[in-house]
């Protein structure tokens, strides 16, 4: 499907928060705004003066998002860096869909590096290969690989604190997540959504009583948040976080590229797909 097409099914007034009137020019409005951000995602335009170029030389996509004219370059920037609270809400709404529509048997959370060596904002931090500096995206998927909830921090955030607020609010039978996040605070915080804790065992918190069992189930189900992380930045990202500067507009194009294949995945599910492999499909 299109990416325009894609856009006008969901990014609507049922989707996108409604903005207060305000004095002086109304401007492009915050609908068209996020139309603008999500589309460059699903289009895989690496930056910001691309996004002008493309709706440049694409007129009817132009019409199709409901530009009276194209942005500037640094119109677009100002965007990244405004409408992040209205891009998780837009993510959280489109995830209700799934959520809905597909009974979540697991959750799995996990992070990823964003390396990024010459940001003021970036730290160093540490994943499976070792030291990295740059960013982290902290997300929970479902048991299609899906994405639920996100976070992006600095790489020096350690992974276990998020656990508790991405499963906030959300439903499903287990939750699955490796060693670092095995702690009390994060076993009560599954407790208490009603899922079954599936969490690896860390070294350090070896001989804890009723752990150990869990590694044979753990082991074969964590592949679709790593499938997630490996297709979304190689596919969707496709390094667009490394030019801009700064941990707000890096954040706000994860989650424009999270709400990219988010409504790719419903329209596959719709049509008898599963899963975010069949959904790829759909990429424009």
């Amino acid at each position: 499907m299109e990416a325009c097409e894609l856009v006008r099914l969901f990014l609507n007034k049922a989707i996108v928060p409604a903005e207060p009137k305000r004095a002086g020019n109304p401007g492009y409005g915050i609908k068209t705004a996020i139309r603008v951000l999500v589309y460059s995602r699903l289009k895989g335009l690496a930056n910001d003066t691309q996004i002008v170029w493309h709706l440049q030389r694409h007129k009817e996509d132009k019409k199709a998002l409901r530009l009276h004219s194209i942005p500037n370059r640094t119109t677009i920037g100002r965007w990244w860096k405004r409408y992040l609270p209205a891009l998780e809400e837009v993510m959280i709404k489109i995830a209700s869909l799934i959520k809905d529509n597909i009974h979540t048997t697991h959750l799995i959370v996990d992070s990823t590096p964003l390396k990024d060596m010459y940001d003021l904002d970036a730290k160093w931090g540490f994943s499976s290969r070792g030291p990295v500096k740059g960013f982290k995206l902290h997300v929970v998927v479902n048991q299609l690989g899906l994405p639920l909830k996100a976070k992006v921090t600095p790489c020096n955030r350690f992974d276990s604190i998020f656990l508790p607020e991405l499963i906030e609010d959300l439903e499903a039978d287990y939750v699955l997540a490796d060693a670092g996040y095995d702690s009390l605070d994060n076993l009560k915080a599954v407790k208490a959504i009603g899922a079954v804790p599936i969490i690896a065992v860390n070294p350090r918190r070896k001989g804890k009583k009723g752990k150990v069992s869990n590694a044979v189930f753990f082991g074969g189900r964590r592949w679709p948040v790593e499938q997630l992380n490996g297709h979304f930045k190689d596919n969707v990202l496709r390094g667009c976080w490394v030019r801009p500067k700064g941990l707000l507009k890096k954040a706000s194009m994860v989650v424009a590229g999270l709400i990219s294949v988010n409504v790719t995945a419903v329209v596959a599910l719709v049509e008898g797909s599963g899963g975010l492999k069949e959904a790829s499909r759909y990429w424009d």
